[in-house]
């Protein structure tokens, strides 16, 4: 097998049409991360005159002028092609120590397995066990089957069929999506995209040991078309008539019920009852001139309206990625990101894309042993399939460094890396 270095155009050219192709396999995501750090490069496999592999390998300097390796969502190859994978990693790490990496990280698109929300096993794939021996065999060490973040990319993600009609998309979610869908309406929220909006959306996505600011810009400025960005703003002026239109209606019902209740001569069997849903009416009726409220006193501070909330999504070949959201926590109650990601399921439902990745979840389908089981369920009420893929293998190069490493740096460096 014989390894040589392409051009990042070779490398796209290669990875657009490769069957385990990933954003995260473009140049466009190697210059993003070169911005932090990181070297890339880009391998080609060649059997005789045949380009049969490729990878691109991020690298970070760790110890002594020694390299760590990380190929994201690679390699490129075809794994079911024992006596290749065999001959392409003997001279792979070969290639790779004289180099000086100590080992090889990657993680391939594999799936292993697909389940619906219950945990119930859709499909298997029938090449699993073959694939594992070919890796040991060639002297890939499986990292194991993670259930839960521990991996530098998500073991696990969730998806959403977009090829169905958008009517039947929006009837199988689960019932609290719609309504919640419809309360954002109700209030005034509005979804729509608008790239030049990161500075707006970026303090309700950022987290704690998560991505810069800057990493978004660079997404933007390499992905160029393929990414967009979306915002949820809140319409005040609606916010104040949509309050006010909710409040009359409840007033009107809980009149009602109260005029039931106050008739001497009603001897309803379903007396008490009517008296809860007088009380439970109280309530709703307290929320809503809260609502009212708060809705006068935006109105007067943000008469143009007020962002609460935004996503950004990378468009890459027939899929969809939701690479995050969030909200402003003060208008939770309005249900921006509902609206949100419904307005990007609409955009892209019935075009060219099979697939919305609406990101990571866990593996664990029991709700008393899962500490994430809230995003589980919130990403299956949209009738999401979840993805298992195979997990993360290292091929070890230098022996005695990779020890030395590894009694250093407890745990991957790359995952950890602040950008």
């Amino acid at each position: 097998m014989k390894i040589v270095s392409i051009t990042d155009s070779e490398f796209d050219k290669f990875s657009l049409n490769h069957k385990y192709h990933s954003y995260y396999q473009t140049s466009a995501y190697a210059k993003v991360m070169s911005n932090f750090g990181l070297s890339s490069l880009y391998l080609g496999f060649y059997d005789n005159d045949n380009l049969v592999g490729a990878t691109m390998i991020l690298s970070k300097i760790v110890m002594f002028g020694f390299k760590y390796g990380y190929a994201p969502r690679g390699m490129l190859i075809d794994y079911d092609n024992y006596s290749q994978v065999l001959e392409l990693t003997k001279d792979l790490k070969a290639y790779l120590l004289k180099e000086k990496y100590i080992f090889l990280k990657i993680d391939p698109l594999i799936v292993i397995n697909k389940y619906d929300k219950k945990g119930n096993k859709l499909y298997t794939n029938p090449n699993l066990d073959n694939i594992l021996t070919t890796m040991k065999d060639t002297g890939f060490f499986h990292c194991g089957y993670n259930n839960l973040f521990e991996s530098i990319k998500p073991r696990w993600n969730s998806y959403l069929n977009l090829e169905d009609n958008i009517t039947n998309i929006y009837n199988h979610f689960d019932k609290q999506v719609r309504n919640k869908i419809r309360k954002a309406l109700k209030y005034g929220v509005t979804a729509y995209k608008d790239n030049s909006k990161i500075d707006d959306i970026y303090p309700f996505i950022e987290k704690d040991n998560t991505y810069s600011i800057n990493y978004y810009y660079q997404l933007r400025k390499e992905f160029k078309d393929n990414i967009e960005v979306y915002v949820a703003k809140l319409n005040t002026e609606d916010f104040v008539n949509g309050s006010r239109s909710l409040y009359e209606k409840e007033l009107e019902y809980n009149d009602y019920l109260n005029n039931i209740i106050s008739r001497n001569s009603y001897k309803g069997k379903n007396i008490h009852e009517i008296i809860n849903k007088k009380m439970e009416s109280d309530k709703i009726l307290v929320t809503y001139k809260n609502y009212m409220v708060n809705a006068s006193d935006l109105l007067k501070d943000y008469p143009d309206g007020l962002i609460i909330g935004g996503a950004i999504v990378i468009k890459d070949n027939d899929t969809v990625h939701l690479l995050i959201d969030g909200f402003n926590q003060n208008y939770s109650k309005l249900c921006p990101l509902f609206l949100l990601r419904w307005q990007i399921i609409k955009d892209y439902c019935n075009e060219k894309y099979k697939l919305l990745d609406m990101n990571a979840i866990s593996g664990i389908f029991d709700k008393k042993n899962n500490p994430y089981w809230g995003l589980n369920e919130v990403k299956f009420s949209y009738n999401t399939t979840g993805y298992e893929y195979i997990g993360e293998f290292n091929l070890i190069t230098n022996s005695a460094m990779y020890a030395l490493y590894k009694n250093i740096q407890a745990k991957d460096s790359f995952k950890d890396i602040k950008k």
